[in-house]
């Protein structure tokens, strides 16, 4: 019923700007039911959108004896969508249009309009958009409530301190949220000040997306005992949204978790998606002297920015008909899919430049005196416009391209199955569509640690530690690329040996037989797992992969 007589999902540039993504009756009717639970208790959606919340909230005071006049209230930005969903709203489920406001959320004070349940999804929008003079709003709005935001902070974090505020003592919120609530360093502080505000908080995640025509993953937040912070926290994992209709609360499922690993960034939510023996397997890994974490022995930073690729990068016969002098050219890998195997030797550069991923960078000192073929080549750029680029404008001179460094490793941080990790043995650098490696340490070669990073704990630590993007990817942020756990080994030249076993392997496509000798060689002989242990840890990070691949029915 509530599809059929509400707006459809917006689409087009308003839409995105605003964050606006309506969500699914059945989400819908779920968080209301468990919010609404007496006939006189109030319930408000801060972003009603196409205002399914707010019908499914009519529709359960009705079934309660009580009704929607004067107990169920709403606020929606967009003019226009607020004109269409209250004339829908009025007609279809008795809401008079003086309870719907046409605003800011963040113009509200929460002495205006006290509630007994808040419900909704609201606005996500990227903090790269997320700016001007709403943005300060909102944080000043989170400050009032004692919570400092980041800024990197989406707008859905200010949303849901500033909607727990309107909430009467005993109150709940019930919210759909990005999935990044559970693993993002900024999201750390709005999960500790839901631990301290509510009684109990439930974080309910789903193997199929809620959205699934977004790349957005989202988890369901329902905190209940408003003003009677106790710390408890659990997680209740499900199939799919369609569960939902059928479970009732609290569910026999649902795990109680401790809170401090994940306030602290210790763990990420996807851990505790594992079976609790690989769990305790993996943590007992993690804290143990024979392994360390990669920012330990290395240094995980982004490649430079040239402000323009296709000016900076040259192909080597571009370079030639120039005559550009080798001193200002330096060879880049300009992509992922250039890093083949764990070493990246000079004949894998040349194979790379052949296929696209590869070149050769103009690299300009600030200080260098120009030889006139160098100036030639820059005039004409100067005739396309590059000089007017942003990152090429806001430096001096425009031409010379910042934070060019050799590293001794290459990490991919976007992929599609695991990330790669490749000593740098051409001597090349990269932009930052790489992670570059750089050691601390002599004790350990980039090629000996390219190969302790081929194993099966490895891989299912960059499982956890990363986060999920759409469509499946996995993306590691240097932060998360150090916290990445591997094999503590003191045999580098064993290791080394090794590593060239494991790069031929992987340059002819044996990517399973080249596991398998890692885990064999590293983790049963190496830190003496036994065979079960070493098959759970592999099982583990299949599963997490397959499971932001194509969620997965189960482990």
């Amino acid at each position: 019923m509530l599809a059929g007589l509400l707006p459809q999902n917006p689409t087009g540039p308003s839409a995105k700007a605003l964050g606006a993504y309506y969500t699914d009756t059945a989400v819908a009717r779920f968080l209301v039911r468990w919010a609404l639970r007496s006939p006189h208790e109030t319930l408000a959606d801060p972003a009603f959108g196409g205002g399914v919340f707010l019908a499914a909230a009519s529709e359960r005071l009705r079934q309660l004896g009580g009704q929607a006049r004067g107990q169920i209230f709403g606020v929606e930005l967009d003019e226009a969508v607020h004109r269409q969903t209250a004339r829908a709203l009025e007609a279809h489920f008795a809401i008079p249009p003086a309870q719907l406001y046409c605003g800011d959320f963040f113009d509200l004070r929460p002495c205006e309009r006290p509630v007994d349940a808040m419900v909704g999804n609201p606005p996500f929008i990227r903090y790269q958009r997320f700016g001007g003079a709403g943005r300060e709003k909102a944080l000043r709005r989170a400050l009032e409530q004692g919570l400092r935001l980041n800024q990197r902070a989406g707008s859905w974090a200010a949303f849901a301190v500033h909607a727990a505020a309107f909430l009467r003592s005993g109150g709940r919120l019930g919210l759909v949220l990005p999935a990044e609530l559970g693993h993002a360093a900024y999201a750390r502080p709005v999960l500790e000040y839901l631990v301290r505000s509510f009684e109990q908080v439930l974080l309910i995640t789903f193997r199929e997306r809620l959205f699934p025509h977004l790349s957005q993953d989202t988890l369901l937040l329902l905190a209940e005992g408003r003003g009677a912070g106790s710390g408890a926290f659990s997680l209740l994992d499900l199939q799919s949204a369609a569960e939902l209709e059928k479970i009732s609360l609290p569910h026999p499922q649902a795990e109680r978790l401790e809170a401090a690993p994940l306030l602290q960034g210790r763990t990420h939510l996807p851990l505790y998606w594992l079976p609790p023996p690989t769990r305790a397997l993996y943590q007992a890994l993690a804290e143990n002297p024979q392994t360390f974490r990669l920012g330990q022995v290395a240094e995980v930073g982004i490649g430079y920015v040239t402000g323009h690729n296709e000016f900076f990068h040259l192909h080597p016969e571009q370079a030639a008909q120039w005559g550009l002098p080798p001193a200002f050219l330096k060879p880049a890998v300009r992509r992922g899919r250039a890093l083949r195997g764990l070493r990246l030797t000079e004949a894998n550069w040349r194979a790379a430049v052949q296929a696209g991923e590869a070149g050769l960078l103009l690299h300009i000192p600030p200080e260098a005196s120009l030889p006139s073929s160098v100036r030639a080549y820059l005039e004409q750029g100067q005739a396309r416009g590059v000089p007017q680029a942003y990152k090429c404008r806001v430096r001096q001179p425009w031409y010379s391209v910042p934070q060019v460094h050799r590293p001794d490793g290459f990490l991919s941080y976007m992929s599609g199955q695991a990330p790669s990790l490749v000593a740098n043995e051409a001597g090349a650098v990269a932009p930052n569509s790489l992670h570059t490696v750089r050691l601390k340490t002599a004790e350990l070669s980039a090629k000996a640690l390219a190969a302790l990073w081929q194993t099966s704990l490895t891989r299912l630590s960059a499982e956890l530690e990363g986060h999920a993007m759409g469509g499946g990817m996995l993306k590691l942020e240097p932060k998360e690329a150090e916290r990445v756990v591997l094999a503590r080994l003191t045999d580098t030249p064993g290791l080394e040996a090794l590593a060239d076993e494991l790069d031929a392997l992987l340059k002819q496509g044996q990517h399973e037989p080249a596991q398998a000798l890692a885990d064999r060689v590293i983790l049963l002989e190496g830190l003496g797992l036994s065979p079960a242990e070493v098959a759970r840890l592999s099982r583990a990070g299949r599963y997490l992969r397959l499971r932001r691949q194509r969620r997965l029915a189960g482990f």
